[in-house]
């Protein structure tokens, strides 16, 4: 089965601009970097990132930037390369199961074997362990910030008092 029939039989569809994130990520390629190979600004880079659905001239771009297939930008899903994963390793594995049940077996495994050749498990947590270490960065910095307004305001509020 096609990954692209596969999205529309899970009612889950591939993100163009999340995609891209990933494979930039993965990369360790900044938007800043990129946007220079695209000949972008970041700022485009950025909103690029953020769309679902990105016109193929551009994601041909991108991909080519990214230096990934095409088609890992137009139909990867995260969350059904998951779901495979945990289908194919706890579920299905029960050698008393119909035939029928076999079946699905050998099919989900063997979509598995796809999914951990192109896109591997470990590439994955990686991913996500980088993206959740940026996004405490992040808020540690956001957390800084409020503090340093909240003392401009403090001191405003004391000169305005005086």
């Amino acid at each position: 089965m096609e990954i692209a029939e596969k999205q529309e039989t899970r009612g889950r569809k591939a993100k163009h601009g999340p995609n891209a994130k990933i494979a930039r990520m993965c990369k360790n390629m900044t938007q800043d970097s990129l946007a220079f190979k695209m000949e972008m600004s970041q700022s485009k880079i950025s909103a690029l990132e953020l769309q679902d659905e990105i016109d193929d001239a551009t994601l041909d771009k991108l991909a080519a930037a990214l230096e990934v297939p095409v088609d890992f930008l137009r139909n990867f899903v995260l969350e059904e390369a998951m779901s495979q994963y945990t289908i194919a390793n706890n579920t299905f594995t029960n050698t008393s199961a119909e035939n029928s049940n076999e079946k699905v077996t050998q099919q989900i495994v063997g979509e598995q074997e796809i999914i951990n050749h192109n896109y591997p498990l470990d590439d994955i947590k990686e991913l996500y362990n980088k993206l959740l270490l940026e996004k405490d960065k992040q808020i540690n910095k956001f957390e800084e910030q409020i503090e340093k307004l909240q003392q401009q305001l403090e001191e405003l509020r004391t000169a305005l008092m005086k």
